[in-house]
């Protein structure tokens, strides 16, 4: 399979994806048609950041360098490192995927791509984002697709006697009423935010952005997911299902806004 890239030198310029997910004004864009992951070097943000169209991803798994994690569960690891806190993708190749009894001594975020993950605490579809805490674990089953996972710790397979009671924090993202049913923020005019509760002490925190306005607003983070809309980061702009990634765990600044004539919503993730 062919190696995900990590950023070039400064001098080869913005590199990006020839893909209806992801547009650019810029003269110094390269179009090209492979990768399906592109990576931008510049002094944005974006300019420490891998670029996937995920998309692409779920239609076309084999063309990546996804590893065995477990049987019948592949991984592809976007940023960090698999014995550390890191984003990756996860795709259970058959329709009843599961992973054995293990441990979360810090916060577990999972976000259903194309498929269903299933657990004793719930069944999540596609769209459906979930954090599991601190001090919580638990056996994956019956489950089929691709997801986006951040761990602020790696699982713990050996530890199972430290799991305790829980409730996982789920949102539906596919919900047309989301923006009405958690407590967004007006945090300048025409953006709203929306803080994830999450414990403090699991390492991890998220924010949902809505944006009507092209004034930007700064998230610093380890990744954004376009949910809906057309939304312009550092200059790009990037429709639906697109994700941006910062290549290493340190959180990135991002200046994100509404593309002309659209409104936004996203996901964000920090460290």
């Amino acid at each position: 399979m062919r190696s995900i890239q990590f950023p070039f030198a400064a001098a080869f310029g913005l590199v990006m994806l020839a893909s209806p997910g992801l547009r650019s004004d810029a003269s110094t864009a390269t179009p090209m048609t492979e990768p399906a992951i592109a990576l931008h070097d510049d002094n944005s943000g974006l300019g420490s950041s891998t670029i996937v169209d995920l998309t692409q991803l779920t239609a076309s798994p084999e063309s990546y360098d996804f590893f065995t994690f477990r049987p019948n569960l592949e991984k592809l690891i976007l940023s960090g490192a698999a014995d550390t806190e890191h984003i990756s993708i996860l795709w259970y190749t058959v329709p009843d995927g599961s992973v054995g009894l293990h441990y979360h001594s810090m916060t577990e975020s999972v976000y259903s791509i194309d498929g269903t993950q299933t657990d004793a605490q719930g069944i999540y579809p596609t769209g459906s984002l979930y954090f599991n805490p601190p001090g919580s674990g638990h056996e994956i089953t019956d489950s089929t697709g691709f997801f986006i996972l951040a761990y602020a710790s790696p699982p713990d397979f050996a530890n199972t006697d430290l799991i305790e009671p829980y409730s996982p924090v789920q949102i539906d993202t596919t919900d047309p009423n989301l923006t009405t049913l958690y407590p967004f923020e007006t945090i300048q005019d025409g953006v709203q935010v929306y803080e994830v509760p999450l414990d403090p002490e699991g390492g991890m925190s998220s924010q949902f952005i809505e944006s009507a306005s092209r004034d930007s607003y700064t998230y610093t983070g380890n990744y954004l997911l376009v949910l809906e809309g057309s939304c312009t980061i550092d200059g790009t702009i990037f429709d639906k299902d697109m994700l941006v990634v910062a290549t290493t765990v340190e959180p990135q600044a991002y200046r994100v806004s509404a593309a002309d004539g659209h409104s936004c919503l996203l996901l964000g993730l920090s460290f």
